[in-house]
């Protein structure tokens, strides 16, 4: 929060995941460490699945500490001039590690890129600056000349119950996906107080939006095939102007939709660059909204375990039929808090090996303001008090 009001709204927002499975030279090193074998990558590539994934199980520390290595190599690359950030200049960053259900890390990063167009919606020209930034560094492409098909496959998203949520009583994908299909990246904003549709405008595009997502579907099902933009809009019987209207109809607040073709509507956003560096799952946003943004990054970071506030309020009823000190309190809280969470063996890695979780390249100091009787205190023990000088 800090960082945005000092430097401005961040220019991208960055995720990348771990695919250990996918990454040979990480099983050559954990066959070389648990096995004291030499293997080559060849080898390591064409090795069974579920060898691969016991591999992965019994060296945590390895799988750790080289996704740190890899991250740390990644970064001094995009932080280069001649990265892929196509001559715009990396100046700050703030990353914070997270762990997936599986267990494996993966990165969320606050970038802000040197000289970077700032969106403006009352500005044309800053419309027109943005969309060009993004087609540069943001590709969905399901066919890239320099990409394998194994790569593309990474970025191609496949339901599972993770991401599965029930609104209005029908299941939906919590990530949007599948995509909408533009003929070219646009930057939609909700529809305005002058521009507000009436009830029957909005049943009449919920109806179509309804018809519109289960064409999508089917479409979404066939990777190959081969409609065009146009075809598309035939195919749902629309024209252009009344399909983005559809689109804007749901709309809360700005939103960036990706030049795309219909059969790449289960893609997700890349940078081809970092893409074949990272070799792994990943997502890149234009940041619009730098105040969604932040909470989005601070709810990662507060987030609780499941069960954890019922443990938390146990203690505390316990604790108030006893004498407790403060400290003793608060000590208490916290072994219940500690022993109480449930955390990947390569997140106990990161605590044990004292791995930065989160890393920024600004320090912050904080600066309380409060009137000085509105201060909160941290009482010290009379044995810490007899000892100070008087």
């Amino acid at each position: 929060m800090a960082m945005n009001r000092q430097l401005g709204c961040a220019t991208i927002f960055l995720t990348l995941s771990a695919a250990e499975t996918k990454w040979s030279e990480l099983i050559v090193i954990l066959v070389n460490v648990l096995e004291n074998k030499v293997i080559t990558l060849e080898e390591a590539e064409n090795m069974s699945y579920e060898k691969t994934c016991d591999l992965i199980r019994k060296d945590p520390v390895t799988c750790v500490r080289y996704f740190e290595h890899r991250v740390k190599c990644l970064w001094k690359i995009l932080s280069a001039p001649s990265g892929p950030f196509q001559g715009y200049e990396l100046e700050d960053k703030y990353v914070r590690i997270e762990f997936q259900a599986r267990g494996s890390p993966h990165v969320h990063a606050l970038i802000w890129l040197k000289n970077a167009p700032k969106y403006d919606k009352n500005k044309p020209e800053s419309i027109k600056k943005c969309i060009e930034f993004i087609d540069k560094l943001i590709s969905v492409s399901s066919k890239p000349t320099q990409f394998s098909e194994e790569l593309i496959s990474l970025q191609r998203h496949k339901h599972s119950h993770t991401c599965k949520k029930y609104v209005n009583g029908c299941i939906k994908c919590r990530f949007g996906i599948p995509y909408f299909p533009m003929r070219e990246t646009m930057i939609l904003e909700p529809f305005s107080d002058d521009e507000k549709l009436t009830k029957k405008e909005r049943e009449e595009i919920s109806k179509k939006k309804e018809n519109v997502m289960k064409e999508l579907e089917k479409i979404s099902k066939d990777i190959d095939n081969s409609l065009t933009f146009d075809e598309f809009l035939v195919h749902i019987n629309m024209n252009e102007e009344e399909y983005i209207k559809m689109i804007r109809a749901d709309l809360k607040k700005a939103k960036v939709f990706l030049k795309r073709a219909p059969n790449e509507i289960r893609i997700n956003a890349y940078n081809p660059q970092i893409m074949s560096l990272h070799r792994a799952n990943m997502d890149i946003q234009f940041i619009l909204d730098p105040y969604a943004c932040l909470k989005y990054c601070v709810e990662y970071i507060n987030k609780s375990e499941n069960g954890m506030s019922k443990l938390l309020r146990e203690a505390l009823n316990e604790l108030k039929k006893g004498n407790n000190t403060v400290r003793e309190r608060l000590r208490v809280i916290a072994n219940k808090f500690l022993n109480s969470s449930e955390i990947s063996a390569q997140e106990a890695v990161y605590h044990i090996l004292s791995i930065p979780l989160s890393i920024s390249s600004r320090s912050t100091v904080f600066i309380n303001t409060n009137r000085p009787e509105n201060r909160i205190s941290m009482l010290k023990s009379d044995e810490i008090l007899q000892k100070l000088e008087p």
